[in-house]
């Protein structure tokens, strides 16, 4: 899946407060400018975190609000192998999409570098859901 033109997100990360400050350091220090450049303002913490001493579990959430982020083309594969990976430390969870709607919804456990993309997660019965998704796509055309 490629999205394109324009990138919208909403990925909620949870944690240690001391995990999420590193992990928005990360964020803040260009190492995803080969995708896009990260603004202070995508980075949402939760109305504890301030109160929360280090090591209690806190939740940060990472987005552009619907304003939509000029891109010609992002493999969501490619940004979250990256992604995921620095925050291998903590719970992670959300989904990309573009002007046109496709969407790539995914998760990633803490302790995991990797992700999964939630929608072949789902699958429980190939057969069945495969064909709940096609009737999904006729109604919506």
């Amino acid at each position: 899946m490629t999205l394109y033109d324009e990138l919208y997100f909403e990925i909620t990360l949870k944690g240690s407060k001391n995990e999420l400050q590193k992990f928005a350091r990360y964020l803040l220090s260009g190492a995803l400018d080969d995708f896009f450049e990260v603004q202070d303002d995508y980075i949402c913490y939760d109305d504890g975190f301030a109160s929360a001493d280090g090591s209690e579990t806190a939740e940060m959430t990472f987005t552009n609000d619907d304003f939509g982020i000029e891109i010609d083309e992002l493999s969501p594969e490619e940004f979250l192998d990256e992604f995921c990976k620095a925050a291998r430390a903590l719970e992670v969870q959300g989904h990309l999409y573009d002007i046109e709607d496709e969407e790539y919804h995914f998760f990633s456990d803490a302790g995991d570098a990797g992700f999964v993309n939630a929608r072949a997660a789902r699958s429980f019965n190939d057969e069945l859901d495969a064909e709940a998704d096609a009737e999904e796509m006729d109604d919506e055309a």
